[in-house]
């Protein structure tokens, strides 16, 4: 069988899906870090470009155009999604049978019920600080990684509703997470 060859791009290479950034530099040690501190005056001394896929960071935000992705919205976003993962962490662990068993002491008994306890009071108060339909908006595009359309239907009116919600939520949970200032009135008067 003979491969088709297209000339579009993978949706995985789209410029607004894998973006460069700077990251710290993991394989820096502080002495390393602090010499070129001192020898380079710069912001990007102990960094390292890396191509990072925002769907990973911020779910199906990443998808909007740069004009309604702002920082503190993605910050936001990033921030939400963190504690949704850190929240699945700790509670109840799978055993597994086939396993040699070296130390059967076992662990301490809190170890894993407070692993993941901070994130779960963390996401449960940004959830309820959202609400109910604003929060289940978020959800579903920052962590379940679903398009608008998929949310709200074919209608151009609801795409556009449901997209001010997320925007409102994501510019809500900017103040909650004290990533963005108290926002202003806006011009339209709310709506």
């Amino acid at each position: 069988m003979r491969a088709v060859l297209t000339s579009k791009k993978p949706r995985w290479i789209e410029p607004r899906i894998i973006q460069p950034q700077l990251v710290p530099d993991p394989a820096m040690t502080d002495a390393e870090y602090f010499h070129q501190r001192q020898t380079n005056k710069g912001e990007h001394v102990g960094k390292v470009g890396v191509a990072m896929n925002m769907l990973e960071k911020i779910g199906g935000l990443a998808r909007f155009s740069d004009e309604e992705k702002t920082e503190p919205r993605i910050a936001a976003a990033a921030k939400f999604r963190s504690l949704y993962e850190r929240a699945q962490l700790g509670g109840a662990r799978a055993t597994d049978y086939a396993a040699v068993r070296v130390d059967t002491s076992g662990q301490s008994p809190n170890a894993n019920a407070d692993f993941g306890e901070d994130a779960r009071r963390e996401y449960r108060f940004a959830s309820q600080h959202l609400g109910m339909v604003s929060s289940s908006i978020v959800e579903r595009v920052v962590i379940y990684d679903q398009s608008i359309s998929a949310i709200a239907g074919g209608g151009s009116r609801a795409r556009a509703r449901a997209t001010r919600q997320l925007m409102d939520g994501l510019d809500a949970l900017a103040v909650h997470f004290k990533l963005a200032a108290l926002p202003t009135q806006s011009r339209d008067g709310g709506r």
